[in-house]
């Protein structure tokens, strides 16, 4: 068989050169010399016959045709490290690194119980954890830069499989000297329409799973918006507004102390799904569903088949 024009390693150094957008940092991060690096992006594009990258003295850019180029790289990459993992794992399904990659909106409430769960069932694996909103997650995954994820959407297309840890209600949370702290029961959406409610920047699920909801409830939205979950807490205890907070983050966020009442939602109650996601090719499949399963009662939420009305995209 006749070897390939292109190396894997000068596939990965494409990759680099792309991500990191200069010389200098992707050959840091792949522990070769400037030059190096320099050179063998030369020769890949003189074997392809076109340009990948356009030098400009603010860093590098990568062409029309550069981008089909590295979106296929990465899918190389991938499937050879899917291919070597499935080989290693003949012997032993959990070992080595576990990349897992955690929505910031959930990572500081299920990560003690996350963690446990890994190192107690899978003593052998050397779990890497980042934080990770929804969509840069999904296309991490899918180019092979980390092996799981905890998200709380439904994730679109078939080459990703999930399986369900359960749905995370939302409860309304108001600052300790609002009118509706000292109530008991829960709290109807009629009672809830004369306040503005608060919500996270753009780019995490949860702002927009918050803002379907004040639509199902007729709420309105506050102009001010919050970089973190903490952030939106701290604003809410500071009486610039009310918001809806997931029930996974209530022991921390609402806890003595801090300023914050949370308070119970009448039906039809909001709530996201949590879910473990995965690529369909990978050969780890039946140790991340065994790893769901135990994850399913760490977390302690409820089962998705027991939803109430409302479930949030």
């Amino acid at each position: 068989m006749e070897a390939p024009p292109i190396s894997t390693q000068q596939l990965a150094y494409v990759v680099a050169l792309a991500q990191h957008g200069s010389f200098g940092r992707a050959a840091a991060a792949c522990f070769v010399s400037q030059p190096g690096l320099s050179t063998q992006i030369r020769e890949v594009e003189r074997k392809l016959g076109v340009a990948l990258f356009e030098r400009t003295p603010r860093g590098v850019l990568v062409t029309a045709a550069g981008e089909e180029v590295v979106r296929r790289a990465r899918i190389a990459l991938r499937d050879l490290h899917d291919l070597v993992e499935s080989a290693r794992l003949e012997a032993d399904s959990m070992r080595g690194p576990l990349r897992l990659a955690i929505i910031p909106t959930l990572a500081p409430y299920v990560m003690p119980a996350v963690v446990a769960t890994v190192t107690n069932r899978f003593p052998d694996v050397q779990l890497l954890l980042h934080d990770v909103r929804t969509d840069d997650l999904l296309r991490r995954l899918r180019d092979g830069e980390i092996d799981l994820g905890l998200i709380a959407t439904d994730p679109d297309g078939t080459d990703l499989v999930t399986v369900s840890l359960g749905v995370d209600p939302f409860l309304v949370a108001v600052g300790a000297h609002h009118p509706l702290a000292g109530g008991r029961g829960p709290v109807s959406w009629e009672q809830l329409h004369r306040y503005e409610v608060l919500l996270l920047d753009e780019g995490h699920c949860l702002r927009e799973q918050t803002a379907d909801a004040c639509v199902i409830g007729n709420l309105a939205v506050h102009d001010l918006h919050a970089t973190s979950l903490t952030a939106l807490v701290q604003m809410v205890a500071a009486g610039v507004g009310i918001t809806l907070l997931p029930s996974s983050a209530a022991s921390l966020e609402a806890r003595p102390g801090n300023g914050v009442v949370v308070r119970r939602l009448r039906p039809p109650v909001p709530e996201r799904h949590v879910q473990l996601v995965w690529r369909a090719t990978t050969p780890r499949t039946d140790a991340y569903r065994e790893l769901g399963s135990l994850l399913r009662p760490a977390l302690g939420m409820r089962r998705a088949q027991d939803r109430p009305v409302v479930v949030l995209p």
